[in-house]
Parts: C-alpha cells; sequence; structure tokens
C-alpha cells in the first residue's frame, strides 16, 4: 500500500471525506513524464502571467523583492562595501525606471549629493530614509534604509584602530575596572 493511501485511511477513521478535502492537499503519486508535463504547464502559466503582469506591477514587485534583500543582507549577513545604502538606492533608481535627476527632483535633494551618495562618497542623513519610504509607498521602510548606514557605521568603528588611539589619548579620569 502506497503511504498516501494508508495516511488516508488512517485519516479516514477520524474524519468525514470532505473534512480530510477541505483540511488538507495530498500530492498524486506521479510519473516522471506526468511530472515533465505538470512542469511545462506551469511555465506557461507563469509566462503568461508575466506578459499580462503591468509595468506598475512589475514595479511593485520589483521594490518587494528589493525590500527583501535589504532585510535578509542587514539579518544574516556581516557588512558588506557591496551592499552599502548606495548601492540598494543605485538598485532601487533601477527599480523604479528613473533618471538619478528624476530621482532627485522626487526626493527634493540636491543631484550632486544623490551622486554623493549613490558613490558612496557621502553618507546620507536619516531625513533621505522618511523620504525613500514615502517614495517607495511605504514598502521600504525608513528603518530599513537607515539600517544600511548604520550598518557600515558599525563596522567602520570596529575596523578604525588609529583614530580610537587618538581619542584614547583626550581621555582623563577615565573609570578604572
Amino acid at each position: 500500500m502506497k503511504k498516501y493511501e494508508k495516511m488516508y485511511h488512517e485519516l479516514r477513521k477520524k474524519y468525514s471525506d470532505e473534512e480530510i478535502v477541505d483540511s488538507m492537499l495530498i500530492p498524486a503519486d506521479l510519473t516522471k513524464k506526468e511530472q515533465a508535463e505538470l512542469a511545462e504547464e506551469m511555465r506557461e502559466i507563469r509566462m503568461k502571467s508575466l506578459r499580462e503582469t503591468t509595468e506598475d506591477q512589475q514595479i511593485l514587485s520589483d521594490v518587494m523583492r528589493l525590500r527583501f534583500q535589504i532585510e535578509n543582507y542587514l539579518k544574516k549577513e556581516s557588512f558588506s562595501p557591496q551592499k552599502t545604502f548606495g548601492q540598494y538606492l543605485k538598485e532601487y533608481i533601477r527599480i523604479v525606471k528613473k533618471s538619478r535627476h528624476e530621482i532627485a527632483e522626487d526626493l527634493s535633494i540636491h543631484y550632486t549629493k544623490l551622486s554623493r551618495i549613490i558613490n558612496d562618497k557621502e553618507e546620507p542623513n536619516v531625513e533621505l530614509s522618511y523620504r525613500l519610504e514615502k517614495h517607495s509607498g511605504k514598502l521600504i521602510a525608513a528603518e530599513l534604509w537607515w539600517k544600511l548606514v548604520i550598518k557600515k557605521q558599525t563596522y567602520l568603528i570596529s575596523q578604525d584602530v588609529e583614530t580610537r588611539k587618538v581619542e584614547y589619548l583626550k581621555v582623563k579620569n577615565q573609570i578604572r575596572a
């Protein structure tokens, strides 16, 4: 007896067929050929769905994808110079299909300042995080944008031995531990 049939008979002792159907999906035992046919059918459905997706829906989907990428990076990875606020902002601009000049205007920020932030020559302020939150339709929260800045700053502080030494020399009457 196949394992799903055995499972069905066990469930049948406690529940009616309608209750079983309503509560679970029992996978079918398919041959390789049937699996390939179903996979092809699903691919066709996905491709049709993609063709019917509007540009606005695609942008929203890509913004959500970017948000999940930021969240995953912030949770799981250590600081990476390739994953800075500026790099994610650059990707966001690509997703919304606007020029840097248009985004600068949308965010009420000077184009040069935006360019410096994108190229990691200047750090953004918290106000830019608020503006990006609003611009993204609140799909990417200001807190996520700001945590990218914090992650970089935390890394830089942990690596800055020289400045730490210089600043230590300026301290008087330290607490003895």
